[in-house]
């Protein structure tokens, strides 16, 4: 076996490992998440959500992108990696520290009281943030995506399920989210010092530090950029409606963000080593990024419009009556699934390449985009208004980044343009379905699960079907046997049954 054949066998099983790892992720997440809401209040996990702002936005400079760059490098020496682990931990000891002196001025900022010892607690997860880091970044680019899946799954089930869950039921409130938190993050760390013992050094040559430290503070000025992008609607709630509100917005946007999540780790975690170690390679770039946005546009998008239709069912069965004030924002949010999940694509493609100072500019734009939409749409709507202000960016920053990927590939706009004129035109039926019955007000929950099953449903399967769709073009084909022929045994069955390859 070739070593190209190798790396791509290699990749398909890790994918099938993160899809069915993340498939088990996102359910337990959805069983957990329905438990806890309805043990504690919305202003407990909005206050939970304002910490994690910050303690989110602290976690990108404890590393400054060496774990990135580890993987994204064509070659990598042993002393790369243990100044690697040394430069985290050094900086994950520093941002601990400034985060705990900063700890009073973040409650004042959003109108809290009491908030100083559940931040400064935070404080002294950021040393072992940091290595875990190197250690995931290692695993990734060694595709050793078994261990990965067993670290984030094990971490989440015993850290936030089991020891939130028991906390909040023995009546701990905040806490319970708090020390979930931190039972994440123990099991996180051995279960990753179990599968990559770590080596630390300080002596090495200048490239060693350059290699890590240019493209290292590269994509931290493109992840800052981003998480302001990412969570001004957040900050913009918080601030203005209280945690309260943001604790409805939250649970709004994470059923946008689990599904998104979903594919998007599967994608990044999978195909940027792989990407990375192809890009001097352009035809197979512009190959894989056409065949990413087709899957993107025929199955996402119309998964996006099976889960605003039936919104209401999910809210009820999943968070309980007392939150029906997330079904608006969600609706909403739920439209730009596909174009968010694109953007993730752009993303990597862009980090793959090496063009970390490209995609910060991208991301600063889209950080203005994204907090002007959203200061005008909570002035006018409140909550669907910044959700509305979300979705307008998302499509901005889909646009603008997709456009600098065409440059970059030269494939043909006109082309790429048609693939999504074509996806809407095979998905329009389902739209009419869906407007006409919201218009009409026939969208009760049995409603909803009637005309999905009867309706939606076979709609979706005409362009799956259809060998004449975006999706089965010889382009695309091509890229398709070449995932089902370089898998397991029993999913190239599956899929020769089905008819889905020849």
């Amino acid at each position: 076996m070739t070593e190209n054949s190798s790396k791509t066998k290699s990749s398909i099983i890790g994918f099938i490992w993160m899809f069915f790892g993340n498939t088990f992720n996102i359910f337990s997440q959805l069983l957990i998440l329905g438990i806890l809401a309805r043990l504690l209040t919305p202003e407990e996990f909005g206050i939970i959500g304002i910490i994690l702002l910050f303690v989110n936005f602290s976690n990108i400079f404890t590393q400054m992108g060496v774990g990135t760059a580890l993987v994204q490098m064509k070659t990598i020496t042993q002393n790369h990696i243990s100044i690697g682990y040394t430069l985290s931990i050094i900086l994950g000891i520093l941002i601990g520290a400034l985060f705990y002196f900063l700890a009073p001025y973040i409650g004042t900022f959003f109108n809290l009281e009491n908030l100083e010892g559940p931040i400064r607690f935070f404080s002294f997860f950021f040393p072992l943030k940091s290595f875990n880091g190197i250690s995931s970044s290692l695993l990734q680019r060694e595709l050793r995506f078994p261990a990965l899946v067993k670290a984030n799954t094990l971490s989440y089930l015993l850290g936030y399920g089991l020891t939130s869950i028991t906390l909040a039921l023995l009546g701990y409130g905040l806490w319970s989210l708090i020390y979930g938190q931190l039972a994440i993050l123990i099991v996180e760390t051995i279960i990753l010092f179990y599968y990559k013992r770590p080596s630390f050094s300080i002596i090495g040559d200048k490239s060693v530090y350059k290699d890590l430290l240019v493209f290292g503070s590269g994509y931290t000025l493109d992840t800052s950029f981003n998480f302001f992008a990412e969570n001004s609607d957040n900050i913009i709630v918080g601030k203005i409606l209280g945690a309260s509100s943001l604790g409805i917005y939250s649970r709004a946007f994470q059923f946008l963000a689990l599904p998104a999540s979903f594919f998007g780790k599967i994608y990044d975690k999978v195909l940027f080593p792989i990407l990375s170690d192809k890009q001097d390679d352009t035809p197979k770039l512009t190959s894989f990024y056409v065949f990413s946005i087709s899957f993107c546009l025929i199955v996402l998008f119309p998964v996006s419009l099976l889960l605003l239709f039936n919104a209401e069912l999910i809210v009820r069965v999943l968070l309980g009556d007392q939150w029906l004030d997330v079904i608006k924002p969600f609706q909403v949010l739920i439209i730009g699934f596909c174009f968010r999940f694109g953007t993730r694509i752009n993303k990597s493609f862009l980090k793959s390449l090496g063009l970390v100072y490209h995609g910060a500019l991208y991301q600063f734009i889209f950080a203005v985009v994204m907090i002007i939409s959203c200061l005008i749409g909570v002035h006018f709507y409140g909550l669907v208004g910044v959700a509305l202000g979300v979705l307008f960016a998302t499509v901005f920053n889909y646009v603008q980044v997709s456009f600098r990927i065409q440059k970059l590939l030269n494939f043909d706009y006109i082309y790429f343009l048609k693939l999504h004129l074509n996806a809407f035109l095979n998905f329009l039926p389902i739209l009419i379905v869906i407007a006409v019955t919201l218009y009409l007000g026939y969208n009760s929950i049995m409603n909803a699960i009637i005309i999905s099953v009867i309706v939606i449903v076979p709609l979706l399967l005409i362009p799956v079907k259809n060998k004449r769709s975006i999706f089965y073009n010889t382009h695309n084909s091509l890229m398709f046997n070449q995932f089902v022929n370089n898998s397991p045994g029993i999913v190239k069955k599956f899929a020769t049954k089905l008819k889905l390859v020849k």
